[in-house]
């Protein structure tokens, strides 16, 4: 992280992001599978229960290591017995991979739509109906999830397009992680709110990485978890999060509001909320997430 925000926002931005409807793309790989055991498949490689949701759900979970750890978050939507995999972007290619290795194409033919299908967020409140629009079936950084099998033309898009930098704020102030920044090769699920954003079922059958996320949760706790920053004056100008000289986290992702700095950091599990750190060079307090009053 460097000492340039993710994003910056005025009043009037930040009104228009929580109240008024807009439109965000965000690039993403995004597969179809299909076959008489499509979703069996994605049940066995995937955090959340693709089984027990709604035909027509949309949820959030991600793929793991066999040691647990985060290899990408993944939306999975219900389309009965098909079902769309988006991911990052910049997972594309490690998710094409491991649905080539894990998934059997006899059963389970997955089809990669990168190229032809759109994936946008919608931000801000009652969301329109309409074709391809999805509201989730849970928590969620957007209000409905948009598919277009149209291809990437902005054209096509109702106005007002959402400015790219909304998705990091709309991203933040729901306290949800990223590929890159909050995500990891080195991640669990319970670090980064993977419960708390349902994005986990503990009573679901076997998955890969299953019994390290089991075993966290029924008998330990993750040593750090994502926390909120909310800086007092100063703005950082650095990336490590201190108490006194002992490093307890680092910032991952922050941005301004109205001129306010907030920020999200993967944290020590001793550093209790409300407290005041050095937070890349300048007082922060550490605050539970959600930014709900903000």
């Amino acid at each position: 992280m460097t000492a340039v925000p993710d994003f910056v926002l005025g009043a009037d931005e930040f009104r228009l992001l929580r109240h008024a409807l807009h439109e965000a793309l965000v690039p993403s790989g995004v597969f179809r599978v299909e076959g008489s055991g499509a979703l069996q498949c994605v049940q066995g490689v995937y955090t959340n229960d693709v089984l027990r949701h709604a035909p027509n759900a949309l949820m959030w979970g991600g793929v793991l290591t066999p040691k647990g750890m985060i290899v990408f978050d993944m939306w999975v939507l219900r389309d009965g017995d098909a079902a769309w995999m988006i991911v990052p972007g910049s997972a594309h290619d490690t998710a094409s991979a491991a649905f080539a290795r894990t998934f059997p194409p006899r059963i389970a033919k997955v089809t990669d739509r990168t190229g032809d299908v759109a994936i946008s967020w919608i931000l801000g409140h009652n969301p329109p109906a309409g074709p391809g629009v999805i509201v989730p079936a849970g928590p969620a950084p957007f209000s409905a999830l948009r598919i277009r099998e149209d291809g990437n033309d902005d054209s096509a898009l109702p106005p007002p397009v959402a400015p790219a930098e909304w998705v990091n704020a709309a991203r933040l102030l729901a306290g949800w992680p990223a590929l890159g920044r909050e995500i990891d090769d080195r991640t669990l699920p319970q670090e980064v709110r993977f419960d708390a954003l349902d994005g986990v079922r503990h009573d679901k059958g076997c998955y890969t990485g299953q019994e390290t996320v089991a075993r966290l949760h029924f008998r330990g706790h993750p040593n750090r978890t994502l926390r909120g920053l909310r800086w007092h004056d100063a703005r950082p100008t650095g990336s490590d999060v201190l108490i006194g000289e002992r490093n307890v986290g680092t910032i991952s992702t922050w941005g301004l509001i109205d001129g306010r700095a907030l920020g999200m950091a993967k944290l020590r599990r001793e550093v209790d909320t409300g407290a005041d750190v050095d937070a890349g060079g300048a007082t922060a307090t550490v605050v539970e997430l959600p930014f709900n009053d903000e």
